[in-house]
């Protein structure tokens, strides 16, 4: 993955873990059991996957960098 791609995934990964986290206290106040917050657990749930694969796709491209380096 290009490093510019990657910066721009992650960003917008954080982003929609931000969007998502933002109507959940009103949510688990008020309408616990409505459509509504059932669809943000979702988003929640998917933009975590989604952050936790681009760190880890990251992170695994740094270390094979690194290793390419020090083979040289």
């Amino acid at each position: 993955m290009n490093p510019i791609v990657g910066r721009i995934a992650l960003s917008m990964a954080l982003l929609f873990i931000l969007l998502s986290l933002i109507p959940l206290p009103y949510l688990l106040t008020r309408h616990r059991h409505s459509a509504e917050f059932v669809i943000d657990i979702f988003a929640l749930c998917f933009s975590l996957i989604f952050f936790f694969l681009v760190v880890w796709d990251i992170r695994r491209q740094v270390k094979k960098e690194i290793c390419l380096r020090i083979e040289d």
